[in-house]
């Protein structure tokens, strides 16, 4: 399988290649040239020796992009993973860190012209009305900072025009979504312009309860942003960016995949005959528990003052505050099983200020950046029905459980990088940050309930190991330290690190680029917030170190008809951040965050854009990823057996990743045209756990799929008005990213089945 699909890939680049570049040259039209800040200044994305992957807002809406999770239609090695918390894990390049914490720092990171977005919760309305997306591959320490070992997206969003223009879209699907879009820009002075965008999404329920008549899934999203631009004076700009949303959706709920209990004695009644899921629709939950109040804000100011004509100075300043208040199904039946309720709150503040400039034949920046952050969260676990409810049999089983972790840091750093053209063929690169930071944060578990029943049992159990027992009441901290004494987690961090990238550029001709870079980042610690019934599991991960190795070529051929981009890299992965499992004497299996000591992940990527024929665009993409731990690393299993992980795979990390798009214009009859279009998506076979050949994680499989999304419509010429028709998932696949234990059963969040529709879009010319 393997051996025939590299065939098709090398004979497929090879017969794009050797097209005859007469006949392209008639009947084409050259690719449009990029234009990116990957490097914080603006360059051709041809001419720069990284790893970027450039995405329009015309290719975003063509293929139904609306949020961050949607890229995976279009960037090979991108990955969006659903967690059981409704907050999404993403993994580039098979970097990422699967774990749902509120304020658990990511390692692929999300901007806004700029301006960071640290915590996935804060991601949903990054892609509102935007310019292009720019994915930037490995790691990004030295301008982009911490926190993005697997890479960044920057959304560049659209900015206010010279003239007024407004436009809207209204989409609607047979599920019954109704989402709705709009904008309206212009100046308000000679000095001064702004862009208003919102958006409304309701309705779509696609999920189908197996026991009853009951959907879930409906929308009740609004999101909106302001951009204020101000030009005082020459040389002189200032942008206030003004976002955020409100998220009152119905959160999906996960399938049962296979009733496996700890103790078959206390299994609930009827959990054993629950349906298990065969359809993508399939799910289940407890009628009138699912439901989200989520909100997020964000206010950036960038200002750039130009220095004669060799250097810029800029200062952007942001601060975000996120909200939650979720009560989300957790067990894929009608039962309240192991249903959490989780309240809390994260906020962060960013600052930075670089000096910028072109001297010769080098280009320079040098900066400082300052930023912090605060976060509380709280969990309540309804433990009421699990089968380990009950540890010893003459203490009350306890029916809930909470967890709650308040956390507080900051950092600072400082950082250069300088390009020079040694000559007009070969240019060096050199960049560098030096980063510290310190954090910390206070874990507890405890019961609320006047009844204390868990309480109770911390007591019993002190009793039963030294022979006396330290009151736990209502609400008291119960995770037991090393002494058996019942305490709160008190959790401290301290990271400094030197973060670089060196490369070199060389131009084999005016259209071919060979570039080659090292750059080493990090990714500060992080603290987990779990049912800690150990003071000793809220434990932080230490810091992760990933060194990049990677080697490229972009060449645009054929007279700008066809552009080929190639990669290849190696990962060299220290302490990677992982939510394991240790066995405790006492109480069994317990998660923790631990460090695999050593893994690497070995790549070959490609992107293809080609134009052969006028009217025609085609795109397409591959990566395959070669991940594996390469030191001993014990954890344990869901089922408490020993694994040594050496050897295994990373989870999430798929060996295939291909996308590609084919999209036809063609005129209809003067001022109209008519369009088709197709996209595809192909992920290999994964897994969401690490295994072996003797421990094989069969139940965390995650199977081999393929998307396919169609378009067909027409529009005005000028861009006034375009209808269009759309089917997503045609094929109805089903898929699942994602698997995961919870006490008695194994679970997985399916994605959703084909979707159809209709999308009107207007805007003035």
């Amino acid at each position: 399988m393997e051996r025939s699909r590299n065939r098709i890939l090398l004979v497929g680049v090879a017969a794009v290649a050797l097209q005859g570049s007469a006949a392209w040259a008639q009947d084409g039209a050259e690719i449009d040239e990029v234009v990116v800040t990957a490097q914080k200044r603006a360059q051709a994305v041809d001419d720069v020796g990284l790893s970027v992957q450039a995405i329009s807002a015309e290719q975003a809406a063509n293929r139904g992009i609306k949020d961050v999770s949607d890229l995976a239609r279009l960037v090979p090695g991108f990955t969006a993973t659903p967690s059981p918390y409704a907050t999404p894990v993403y993994t580039l390049r098979g970097v990422g860190l699967y774990d749902s914490g509120l304020a658990s720092a990511p390692s692929v990171t999300v901007y806004v012209d700029e301006a960071p977005l640290p915590f996935p919760i804060m991601t949903k309305a990054a892609s509102l009305d935007i310019e292009r997306v720019e994915v930037l591959k490995g790691p990004q320490g030295t301008l982009f900072g911490q926190s993005s070992t697997g890479g960044a997206v920057n959304y560049i969003a659209a900015k206010p025009t010279p003239d007024f223009r407004a436009g809207g879209q209204l989409e609607l699907n047979h599920f019954g979504q109704v989402d709705a879009s709009g904008f309206a820009s212009g100046p308000l002075s000679e000095t001064l312009g702004a862009r208003l965008a919102v958006r409304v999404v309701q309705g779509g329920a696609w999920q189908k309860s197996t026991s009853r008549d009951d959907e879930l899934g409906d929308a009740d999203l609004y999101e909106g942003r302001l951009l204020v631009e101000w030009r005082p004076a020459e040389g002189t700009r200032v942008r206030l960016n003004v976002n955020g949303f409100i998220d009152r959706s119905d959160p999906l709920a996960p399938s049962l995949l296979q009733v496996q209990p700890l103790n078959p004695a206390l299994l609930a009644p009827g959990f054993a005959d629950s349906y298990t899921a065969r359809e993508p629709n399939d799910a289940d939950w407890p009628a009138g528990q699912p439901r989200i109040d989520n909100s997020f804000w964000q206010a950036a100011i960038r200002a750039e003052q130009d220095l004669g004509d060799a250097a810029t100075l800029t200062v952007l300043v942001s601060k975000a505050r996120a909200e939650l208040d979720q009560d989300l199904p957790f067990s894929g039946t009608p039962l309240p099983y192991q249903n959490l309720k989780d309240v809390g709150y994260v906020e962060s503040f960013s600052g930075e200020a670089r000096l910028s400039g072109e001297t010769g034949d080098l280009n320079w920046l040098v900066g400082v950046s300052y930023e912090d952050f605060e976060a509380d969260d709280r969990i309540r676990y309804d433990q009421r029905l699990v089968s380990n409810r009950q540890p010893l049999p003459f203490v009350p089983p306890y029916k809930d459980a909470v967890t709650r972790l308040t956390s507080d840091g900051d950092g600072w750093a400082a950082f250069g990088n300088l390009d020079y053209r040694i000559s007009p063929s070969l240019g060096l690169r050199a960049g560098l940050r030096y980063s510290s930071s310190k954090s910390s944060g206070r874990g507890c578990t405890f019961d609320d309930q006047a009844s204390n029943e868990l309480g109770q049992l911390i007591e019993v159990l002190q009793t039963l190991i030294d022979g006396t027992a330290q009151a736990v009441p209502p609400g008291g901290c119960l995770s037991l330290d090393a002494a058996g004494t019942p305490s709160a987690a008190n959790l401290k961090l301290d990271d400094d690190n030197l973060s670089w990238r060196f490369g070199v550029d060389w131009n084999v001709s005016p259209d071919i680029l060979a570039f080659a870079n090292y750059s080493r980042g990090y990714k500060a610690g992080i603290f987990p917030n779990v049912a800690g019934t150990r003071v000793a599991q809220y434990d932080p991960a230490q810091a992760e170190r990933l060194d990049a190795y990677e080697v490229g070529v972009k060449a645009s051929l054929l007279e700008r008809r066809l552009q080929l981009n190639v990669a290849g890299f190696y990962y060299d992965y220290k302490d990677k951040q992982f939510r394991g499992t240790v066995l405790d004497p006492l109480f069994g299996k317990l998660e923790r965050e631990l460090n695999i000591p050593r893994s690497e992940v070995l790549g070959l990527e490609a992107e293809v854009t080609a134009r052969p024929m006028r009217g025609l665009t085609l795109t397409g993409g591959f990566v395959v990823l070669d991940t594996k731990v390469t030191r001993d690393f014990e954890t344990f299993t869901s089922d408490g057996v020993l694994l040594n992980a050496r050897g295994s795979r990373l989870p999430f990390t798929p060996n295939w990743q291909l996308t590609g798009d084919a999209a036809y214009e063609w005129p209809l009859r003067d001022g109209l045209n008519g369009f088709v279009g197709a996209g595809w998506t192909y992920h290999s076979g994964d897994n969401a756990s690490l295994r072996t050949a003797t421990v094989r994680a069969d139940e965390f499989a995650i199977k081999e799929y393929a998307l396919v999304d169609l378009r067909a419509g027409v529009e005005a010429d000028d861009g006034r008005w375009r209808l269009s028709a759309f089917v997503r998932n045609a094929g109805n696949a089903y898929h699942w990213n994602t698997v995961f234990r919870v006490i008695d059963g194994y679970f997985r969040y399916n994605g959703q089945p084909r979707t159809f529709g209709l999308a009107l879009t207007l805007q003035t010319p």
